[in-house]
């Protein structure tokens, strides 16, 4: 249903294996599937696989003005206790 290129970087956004920062570089999802439910299954995915770092960044590209969205740790956490309560 959706799918996502992500690696880790550091504080300067630059690729690292054991940065402190996950970036999201490209993420794709079919229509008609519900955007934040995907979200939180992600972030909780890449979470298991990294659990030193401390947030999540991307950009937004496809609007006339890019925006940044990023999650700290602490707000990273209840994304995914939040999906494993649903």
């Amino acid at each position: 249903m959706a799918a996502c290129d992500w690696w880790l970087v550091n504080d300067k956004g630059a690729w690292t294996p054991m940065g402190s920062f996950v970036y999201i570089n490209h993420f794709e999802s079919n229509r008609g599937v519900n955007l934040h439910r995907v979200r939180r299954h992600l972030v909780n995915e890449i979470a298991l696989l990294v659990p030193w770092a401390t947030g999540v960044y991307w950009e937004r590209s496809g609007r006339v003005h890019k925006r940044l969205h990023a999650f700290r740790r602490e707000q990273l956490y209840p994304l995914r206790m939040k999906e494993v309560m649903v």
